[in-house]
C-alpha cells in the first residue's frame, strides 16, 4: 500500500512539473500583443521651458550664456576663484560673494563647478571637460 501511494506522489508531482513547463514554453514563445505607437511630440522644450519644468524661471538662461573656463585655487585656506566666459565674450575672475551683473553673483566655488545666485535661485555650472590631449607636457 505504502508503494502504491508514493508512486501516486511521483506521477501527481511529474504531472505537475509538465503542466509548468508546458504553461512557461507557451508564455515565452509567444507574442507580445501589439500596443499603439507613441505619440509623436510637437518640438523638443527649449532650455527656458525646461527650466521653467523644474521650479526656475529661465530669466538668467535667457539673458546670456555663461561657461565655467576655469577654476583658479587662491591658496590654502584663502578659498578658490573661477574664470567665467559670457556669450558676449567678457571673462570674469570671481571669488565666492562677487557679483556677476547687478542680478547675478558668484555663492560657491567648487572643485569642479560654480554656484550662482540669480535672486533667489540657484543653479550649478560645470567646468568644461578638457579635450584629451594627443602629446605629453613637462
Amino acid at each position: 500500500m505504502k508503494t502504491l501511494s508514493v508512486r501516486l506522489a511521483s506521477l501527481t508531482l511529474f504531472a505537475l512539473l509538465c503542466g509548468l513547463c508546458a504553461y512557461w514554453a507557451i508564455e515565452l514563445t509567444r507574442t507580445p500583443a501589439r500596443t499603439e505607437p507613441p505619440v509623436a511630440v510637437a518640438g523638443a522644450p527649449s532650455i527656458n521651458e525646461a527650466e521653467q519644468l523644474f521650479g526656475g524661471s529661465g530669466q538668467l538662461a535667457g539673458a546670456q550664456q555663461l561657461h565655467v573656463v576655469g577654476i583658479l585655487s587662491l591658496g590654502p585656506g584663502k578659498g578658490a576663484a573661477a574664470i567665467i566666459s559670457s556669450s558676449d565674450g567678457v571673462t570674469h575672475t570671481l571669488t565666492a560673494g562677487q557679483s556677476f551683473d547687478r542680478d547675478t553673483r558668484v555663492a560657491e566655488v567648487r572643485a569642479q563647478s560654480v554656484i550662482l545666485e540669480h535672486g533667489r535661485e540657484r543653479s550649478e555650472l560645470f567646468l568644461n571637460k578638457p579635450a584629451v590631449a594627443s602629446g605629453y607636457l613637462r
